[in-house]
């Protein structure tokens, strides 16, 4: 698969996931921050999946692309459905936006590469003489 194949359904997945989040928040009254793990998971098992056969670096570029889709495209979509929160979401001022889309594309960094060096330790990434 392509790589550029793999950044379209990562894509794809973090929105759907903020969607569905949303929506499961929403109609069950669970708070949303308690998906927060699972985004983590995502970022760990995009990380891997980007490294897979490709190579370190594309999985920390795919674990990275996803937190700042997340962070933005994802963050919309979420804000466009209404969660359910249990406390009260500050004034969304551009300096407050600016530090969610860097704190949450670092993490998403930091996670991503986790995925991929995951991915590297257990020997699926892309070999020298390949």
């Amino acid at each position: 698969m392509s790589f550029k194949t793999k950044i379209l359904l990562t894509l794809l997945a973090i929105v759907a996931f903020d969607a569905i989040a949303s929506f499961v928040s929403r109609a069950f009254q669970v708070d949303y921050t308690n998906f927060m793990w699972l985004s983590f998971l995502l970022y760990v098992a995009v990380g891997f999946w980007g490294a897979h056969r490709k190579g370190f670096v594309y999985g920390m570029l795919l674990g990275t692309f996803a937190g700042l889709v997340d962070s933005t495209l994802g963050w919309f979509v979420s804000r466009m459905i209404g969660p359910f929160l249990r406390t009260d979401i500050p004034k969304l001022e551009p300096l407050i936006i600016a530090i969610v889309i860097i704190v949450v594309t670092a993490s998403a960094f930091a996670l991503g590469s986790l995925g991929a060096l995951l991915c590297k330790l257990l020997g699926r990434t892309k070999t020298a003489d390949a």
